[in-house]
């Protein structure tokens, strides 16, 4: 496996020990999960047909409501 160094802000830092802790995962899992969610949005965004990354909430009443949209990837 490859491995790389990061350089990031004390702020994203402490964002990706939050998340990895909340997770019960390690840094490098929480990453390596962000990358793939890059990666999907990529490859989207490759088809040229306007699609975009999305996060749905479901709703009680078993709906999705949309909570953010990422676009530009």
């Amino acid at each position: 496996m490859r491995s790389m160094t990061v350089e990031m802000s004390p702020e994203v830092d402490d964002a990706l020990n939050m998340i990895a802790c909340a997770r019960g995962i390690s840094k490098g899992e929480a990453m390596l999960r962000a990358f793939a969610l890059l990666k999907v949005a990529y490859d989207e965004k490759q088809k040229g047909d306007g699609s975009s990354l999305g996060l749905v909430r479901r709703l009680p009443d078993n709906t999705l409501q949309a909570v953010g949209i990422v676009t530009g990837i």
